[in-house]
């Protein structure tokens, strides 16, 4: 039987939980979770305290009182609350960078809402699915999903599930936007934005019939965020700054500190460095802690250019190399997570009639396995991969396009003069060049592309199903972007520039398309070099 406190408790919490008291909300579940007397209660006071957790953006707390939580929620057969958890712990885990705990409440979110007929929580439970794909790198699938999902609300999912999977496609197309900005195709990069907008719109002209404060707060956020990327200024700073008094009166932190962000952008593109300066570093002044790393890196890249702008040149210098090196740390993470993410798919299947305890010992010895050969096979100074990875994974991928009779490009791409960038400039300033180029490989290729250091100032770019012409305009654009890359920031008068050798399959061997390559390379170095030329 439920005892009078934690009942009374529960009751205060609920009120909280549809007031929006989010500070008070948490003492009552906290108070109910310490007198709760059994697995309904505790799962219950957890499911609410995770409400409050979540809305707050104290993540870490939520994903240890969920895990607790969940087996309880189960046990009492509270299924709507605990395919609730589930997302949450989801999203909190994707956020805090522990991929592999997010995927498997996602996995086990989607066979939970697969057992039942309603649409509204399938499509829920999708868009938790499409967030772990986009934090390990992968927006694209996960608009895919929220596409999906998407389909699936838009059919008798209600209107909750509708406004927020838009919300989410605006956001995770937002994510698209920047990892295409600056790169190789301004239009997709647009598009992306453009999408994002449209999202957000939709979804705002839904939330006016569910009046949560909280996702007024995050679409609004979104929108403004889409608005200020397409230079819309004037709108984008009505509605940031709208966004962030109503989170900071009701307590939304994590969306607050996001929007400040946002805003400090804003006032760099108006021309205004120094409120720039004074709110991003506030910001930065309160600590990192809490912060997503997306969040994290922008204000990094904002505050670099308020410091440059208003003359803190070292300053400047020290953010733009923060941010450099969360792009690089948070570039390792994503790779390893869609390695472990693949090996656990193909080892699901193989231990599908296993008993559970030896599937448990199996699987932890194999991700043993797999860290261990995911670091053998990965370049530690740019996080591609190396000769070792790439001699495992090109032959594949060849002989998959010649399976499909589909073609695929190779490209050397070599650092010109890059001794002289050592002698001149010192090791230390050439491997940030290895590093920063890396990067730009990274965000002007596909995720399906295959990346890796050959060795020294030698990198090697395989791009499946891609015509050579196409292949020819992304080599042309990496080359491009290298050349226009404000170099001076790393050091003073550092100008650098590649070279890149392209071939073309079939024939679809592995030493003719290297060779070839290699010697359109030579050629384009003997032609002056910072040029392309095929092979």
């Amino acid at each position: 039987m439920p005892t009078a406190s934690a009942a009374r408790w529960l009751a205060d919490a609920r009120a909280a939980r549809a007031a929006s008291s989010l500070a008070d909300g948490l003492r009552c579940a906290r108070e109910a979770l310490a007198s709760a007397a059994d697995d309904r209660e505790r799962g219950e006071a957890g499911h609410l305290a995770c409400f409050f957790l979540f809305r707050l953006g104290e993540l870490a707390e939520l994903v240890e009182v969920g895990q607790q939580a969940a087996g309880r929620l189960q046990a009492a057969a509270l299924r709507k609350e605990w395919g609730e958890l589930l997302r949450w712990m989801t999203l909190a885990a994707c956020e805090l960078g522990r991929f592999e705990l997010a995927m498997r409440c996602a996995t086990e979110g989607c066979a939970l809402a697969q057992q039942g007929e309603d649409l509204a929580e399938q499509a829920l439970t999708l868009n938790a699915m499409a967030a772990c794909f986009e934090r390990i790198g992968d927006p694209w699938q996960a608009e895919r999903l929220m596409q999906d999902a998407l389909a699936l609300a838009r059919q008798h999912g209600g209107v909750y599930a509708r406004m927020a999977t838009l919300n989410n496609l605006s956001a995770v197309t937002i994510g698209a936007y920047y990892l295409l900005r600056g790169g190789v195709d301004a239009a997709e990069a647009d598009a992306a934005l453009a999408r994002s907008a449209a999202h957000a719109r939709e979804a705002q002209s839904l939330q006016q019939e569910l009046q949560d404060p909280f996702f007024d707060v995050f679409i609004e956020g979104n929108l403004g965020e889409a608005l200020l990327h397409q230079g819309l200024l004037d709108e984008a700073e009505r509605r940031l700054h709208r966004a962030l008094a109503d989170a900071d009166r009701l307590g939304y932190t994590a969306q607050s500190r996001r929007i400040r962000c946002s805003i400090g952008e804003g006032l760099c593109d108006r021309q205004r460095p120094a409120e720039a300066y004074a709110l991003l570093n506030a910001l930065w002044n309160e600590g990192a802690d809490g912060l997503p790393h997306a969040t994290l890196i922008r204000l990094h890249a904002a505050l670099h250019r308020a410091c440059r702008a208003t003359g803190r040149i070292e300053q400047a210098l020290d953010h733009l190399e923060r941010a450099e090196l969360l792009q690089r740390q948070r570039a390792a993470r994503q790779l390893r997570a869609q390695s472990e993410l693949l090996v656990t798919r193909v080892e699901a299947e193989q231990n599908r009639l296993q008993a559970e305890r030896a599937r448990l010992e199996a699987q932890t010895e194999r991700a043993r396995a797999t860290e261990l050969a995911l670091r053998a096979s990965q370049d530690p100074l740019t996080s591609l991969g190396n000769r070792r990875y790439l001699d495992e994974r090109l032959p594949a991928l060849l002989a998959g396009a010649e399976e499909q009779a589909q073609p695929l490009a190779v490209a050397v791409v070599d650092i010109d003069h890059f001794k002289l960038i050592n002698d001149h400039h010192g090791h230390l300033t050439g491997d940030r060049v290895l590093a920063a180029l890396a990067q730009m490989l990274r965000e002007g290729t596909r995720s399906g592309d295959l990346l890796a250091r050959m060795g020294g100032e030698e990198f090697l770019i395989a791009l499946p199903d891609t015509p050579l012409d196409r292949a020819s305009e992304v080599c042309s654009r990496l080359r491009q972007r290298v050349a226009e890359h404000a170099w001076d920031l790393l050091a003073p008068r550092l100008r650098v520039t590649i070279s890149i050798g392209l071939s073309h399959a079939p024939a679809y061997d592995v030493a003719s398309l290297y060779e070839r390559a290699d010697r359109a390379l030579y050629r384009a170095k003997q032609a002056g070099r910072n040029r392309v030329r095929q092979g």
